[in-house]
């Protein structure tokens, strides 16, 4: 079984506009079609580190496959744009890891000593 995915968006410089309320009244017929369960959707985030301005969510699918069968549905092309509209956004999707994984498993990934 493949690991789940998990879609984190970030949106820097949130507009609070008609496109983004229709944005959010609209996109979570997207979702459930494709199976996305919402883990984070907040704002303001406490930031710890470094410089944060951005409003996040993050979305995990049962797979990589279906996050971008999602990213890429008319569905919800239909309504990224509005999204995209009210704010500076960055947008990935990464795997999720196996049980068991540990930090120090990256250490051969990167070639570290």
């Amino acid at each position: 079984m493949a690991p789940a995915a998990y879609v984190l968006v970030r949106s820097d410089d949130l507009r609070l506009s008609p496109e983004l309320g229709e944005y959010v009244r609209r996109v979570d017929e997207s979702l459930e079609r494709y199976g996305a369960e919402i883990l984070v959707q907040n704002l303001p985030a406490r930031v710890m580190e470094g410089a944060w301005d951005g409003f996040v969510t993050l979305l995990r699918f049962s797979d990589v496959a279906a996050a971008e069968r999602w990213y890429d549905s008319p569905e919800y092309v239909a309504v990224r744009h509005l999204r995209q509209s009210s704010s500076t956004p960055t947008a990935i999707i990464v795997e999720g890891v196996g049980p068991g994984h540990r930090s120090a498993d990256l250490a051969a990934l990167f070639s570290l000593p």
